[in-house]
């Protein structure tokens, strides 16, 4: 064997989870497909039956934003998004770990910071009318991707620098400050807020939108959809709990690749998947459980006592990070179970395809309402007088289809987007 055929086979290529493309890939299942399946059928030929069935009126409401206090499915899209951001990192960035013996150079910080800055370029293309050129019209913080570079940016900073335990000390850190600074700090303003923060949570009364409007004056969104500065804290706590599941999951997979390189130092070293065994699982599970518990309990502390800190998405609260971080936990075991340490994988393919190119798939479904929808809308508008009220249904499905056989023609081609 040739030197260089003997290097080429004895650099291993990073492990990969197939239950974590497939969270990725159900995420984006529920984003593109199913919440706009259920608005359109709700709104649509299964109107009456969505209005008369509790279950149907419990299942809409699951595909809707919470307006404020309380938490749906639609609400842990952009929670899961993160998650999943966070548990790619150790996987991901591991070889610059000194415990791994990688090393920190500038290619990593070239890594990060392209990153970062394509990540919230692409973001502000989306939702913040970027490419108008118009200040005025110009949203700095206010989009997903964006809420994902911070997470990322940090996250990898701390998983790279720190031990798990520091990590960890960190994050909650960064939890219970977070809690703090809407607790502690309450002033009254002469504008329309009135009084400021004081831990009560009330709507537009909160510290954290008072520092958007003051920090974005004209640049954020005053129905209170999402908040952005300083809630940026909490974003990096949910990717913080993605980090500590990829570094549960791949830690395994990492001692057993350096076991079988230290035994037979001369073979040729195949790629190693994550080694699927019952503790990770459970492990997996029992950290998702208790942080959706805490999370939960936390949030029904009646409002007046010490430590009220209602379920609330749009300032995204420490309870509700807890339990969104503590739900990705448990669907991210049992994905885990049963596609990992089950092997059990027929039909999964399906959210694979979605999973692998997660971010251009978010991409398209945030068009949808722009370049598919019109589009298809154009060339299938004749249907609409014979389709009547399922016409909105075929168009969600086609939009789904065109937007899923792009991304199989990618995964196929093992095109995947990076930046």
């Amino acid at each position: 064997m040739s030197a260089k055929k003997k290097n080429a086979h004895s650099v291993p290529k990073k492990p990969r989870l197939f239950s974590l493309d497939v969270l990725r890939g159900f995420d984006m299942f529920v984003f593109l497909l199913l919440g706009p399946l259920v608005i359109a059928l709700a709104q649509g030929p299964l109107a009456g039956p969505f209005e008369s069935k509790k279950y149907l009126r419990v299942l809409l409401a699951q595909m809707e934003h919470c307006t404020w206090d309380g938490f749906t499915l639609w609400d842990q899209i952009m929670p899961l998004f993160l998650f999943t951001a966070g548990a790619a990192i150790p996987y991901a960035l591991a070889r610059y770990k000194k415990s791994d013996g990688g090393h920190v150079t500038w290619h990593f910080w070239f890594r990060l910071i392209r990153r970062f800055v394509l990540l919230w370029l692409i973001g502000a293309v989306m939702q913040g009318n970027l490419l108008e050129f118009k200040v005025d019209s110009l949203h700095i913080y206010s989009n997903t991707l964006q809420a994902i570079a911070v997470g990322y940016l940090f996250s990898a900073i701390f998983y790279v620098f720190f031990s798990t335990r520091v990590q960890i000390g960190i994050t909650a850190f960064l939890l219970v400050g977070y809690w703090a600074l809407e607790k502690f700090i309450h002033f009254t303003v002469s504008d329309v807020f009135g009084e400021v923060g004081g831990g009560t949570y009330v709507y537009q009364h909160t510290l954290a939108e008072w520092v958007d409007q003051k920090l974005m004056p004209g640049h954020w969104a005053a129905s209170g959809t999402q908040t952005w500065i300083l809630t940026s804290m909490t974003f990096v706590v949910t990717a913080m709990t993605g980090v500590l599941a990829g570094t549960i999951t791949r830690g395994r997979a990492a001692r057993a690749r350096n076991e079988e390189e230290d035994a037979e130092q001369t073979a040729p070293v195949e790629t190693k998947t994550a080694v699927p065994t019952v503790a990770i699982f459970v492990q997996l599970f029992l950290i998702g459980a208790a942080l959706t518990a805490i999370g939960y309990f936390w949030s029904r502390v009646p409002s007046g006592v010490f430590g009220y800190c209602p379920l609330i998405k749009s300032v995204w609260t420490p309870s509700m990070t807890l339990m969104s971080s503590g739900i990705s936990f448990l669907l991210f075991s049992l994905f885990y179970l049963i596609c990992d340490l089950l092997n059990f994988r027929i039909g999964f393919r399906f959210f694979i395809v979605l999973g692998v190119n997660a971010l251009l798939a978010y991409i398209f479904g945030a068009f949808n309402d722009g370049f598919f929808h019109s589009n298809i809308h154009d060339l299938l508008f004749g249907l609409e007088p014979r389709l009547g009220s399922w016409y909105p249904v075929l168009l969600v499905c086609v939009n789904f289809a065109v937007i899923y056989f792009i991304l199989w023609l990618l995964y196929n081609g093992r095109k995947y987007l990076r930046v």
